[in-house]
């Protein structure tokens, strides 16, 4: 039997916010029983911009051999995540990271998107600054609208007594979110985005004529392979 989520966290990063808000109103809307839904705002200081072909730094880069990825990480710093430069180019660059989450209403009513303010609203930053309080708080209130909602069906289903009390007396933890596991983690994944674009293009630029960019090089192949078929 399909059992629907009751909480659902969209994280966001090359999408623009209002197609992230589009798809949570639409799980609202097609999930009945959903309790908690959040978005994670993940904002580039500037947008990407790959390298050229035939500039210093790609001249220097094509004659290297492309750092695994246990090479990259010896660039790794927690703390300068936020602008991964390798290389002299920009891989990476974070503006801003938020956190918003929002719970049904009281007395099991649907999720109200458009609401900003109240008990089952909450903002949270993680970058610049971190200030999770009112996530972990609402985080909490989520942990206790799910444990009612079990509670509900085990009686329901006319579960052993004994499952009922252990339900009943289970506690949610005193913090849901920990700032230095997710700082990390947010370190972490900046780190490896800006090696995937590292690595990508490095991969393409080796296997491009010199004075050629991949686009040209492509378009060249294309015709040439035309031409042939002709002959």
């Amino acid at each position: 039997m399909f059992e629907w989520p009751v909480w659902l966290m969209e994280c966001a990063f090359l999408q623009s916010d209002c197609d992230v808000m589009r798809k949570l109103d639409t799980y609202v809307r097609d999930i009945p029983d959903l309790l908690v839904i959040g978005k994670i705002l993940i904002t580039q200081a500037k947008r990407y911009a790959s390298l050229g072909s035939n500039g210093s730094v790609a001249q220097q880069l094509r004659s290297l051999d492309i750092m695994t990825w246990e090479e990259w990480l010896h660039n790794h710093s927690v703390d300068d995540f936020h602008r991964v430069v390798v290389d002299g180019h920009t891989w990476f660059s974070l503006s801003s990271v938020e956190i918003h989450v929002w719970t049904c209403q009281a007395g099991g009513s649907p999720i109200e998107l458009d609401r900003l303010d109240g008990d089952e609203y909450a903002v949270g930053m993680l970058y610049p600054t971190v200030n999770l309080d009112d996530i972990n708080r609402i985080s909490l209130h989520g942990f206790e609208l799910i444990k009612e909602d079990i509670l509900w069906k085990l009686v329901t289903t006319n579960v052993d007594q004994s499952l009922l009390d252990c339900m009943e007396a289970w506690l949610s933890p005193p913090c849901a979110l920990d700032s230095t596991l997710l700082t990390n983690a947010l370190a972490l994944g900046a780190w490896a985005m800006a090696y995937k674009r590292y690595f990508s293009w490095c991969s393409e630029l080796k296997s491009t004529p010199y004075n050629t960019t991949p686009h040209e090089y492509s378009l060249c192949r294309k015709t040439a392979k035309r031409l042939g078929h002709r002959d």
